[in-house]
């Protein structure tokens, strides 16, 4: 089963005819019945009756959380909170369903681990009032922006350490392929899988390739989140050179099926 998040259309520009809604309608014509509605994509309420018109289920949705989460200004993590509450609120409409959000303790402090933790604590009450799933997905390397790189047993251990149903992880296929092993990705986040975004790489940086065009093993991928206890869509999360067509994304909904089928 296959989702695709509409992060493949970009920003929204309405002079340029991108908008969310004729995007679901290209999507919805490539034979996809499920989306991710990326960090792109705003006033969501606003359009929850022509979303739902389209067709498409909405599988999970995408927050705004960045590296302020973890700053050392209260003034600033408290602006990226409120931030996160109002795209929550937005979107709440489509809940129950995995709320997703960058792991953002990046920098070599003790502090920043603890300001993570007292945003996500609080973002984490905010959300399960909700019916939001938090979701937090596994980081890309990026040595030349990063101080240091969180791998999957520290973010999976912290998403543990709260103990909480509906906080689990988001595994980032391309991210986490840069600079680790996806099967032990996939073992260190046994049982606590909510979401999955996957796109292709060629293992030194998170190209965001359509699957196929990378080097990445999606069968063997595919097997082990299963055998780790995910059970929902694999979630597309590429990017094109080009404006997406119902031509384009079909032909690529259609090679991963095969790829994924034929495991």
């Amino acid at each position: 089963m296959l989702s695709i998040s509409t992060t493949v259309f970009g920003p929204e520009n309405i002079a340029e005819g991108n908008n969310l809604i004729a995007s679901l309608d290209i999507i919805k014509q490539s034979g996809f019945d499920i989306i991710e509605i990326s960090r792109h994509q705003k006033n969501i309420l606003a359009r929850e009756s022509q979303i739902r018109a389209s067709g498409l289920k909405v599988w999970s949705i995408h927050g705004l959380l960045g590296y302020d989460a973890a700053s050392d200004s209260a003034a600033k993590r408290q602006a990226a909170l409120d931030q996160e509450f109002r795209r929550m609120d937005d979107t709440a409409c489509f809940a129950p369903c995995p709320y997703v959000v960058h792991y953002s303790n990046r920098v070599n402090d003790p502090q920043a681990a603890i300001n993570y933790r007292d945003t996500i604590e609080k973002l984490y009450v905010y959300s399960s009032k909700l019916g939001f799933d938090l979701a937090v997905e596994t980081a890309p390397y990026k040595p030349q922006i990063d101080e240091r790189y969180p791998d999957s047993k520290e973010i999976s251990d912290f998403v543990r350490s709260f103990g909480m149903k509906d906080l689990n992880m988001t595994i980032d296929i391309n991210h986490s392929n840069i600079h680790e092993k996806l099967i032990d990705v996939c073992n260190n986040c046994n049982g606590i899988i909510a979401n999955v975004h996957i796109s292709d790489n060629h293992g030194e940086w998170e190209d965001h390739l359509p699957p196929g065009e990378g080097i990445i093993d999606f069968p063997e991928v595919h097997d082990a989140l299963r055998a780790n206890g995910y059970t929902g869509p694999f979630n597309l999360e590429f990017h094109l050179p080009d404006a997406p067509t119902v031509d384009a994304l079909r032909k690529i909904r259609l090679r991963v099926e095969k790829i994924l089928n034929n495991k």
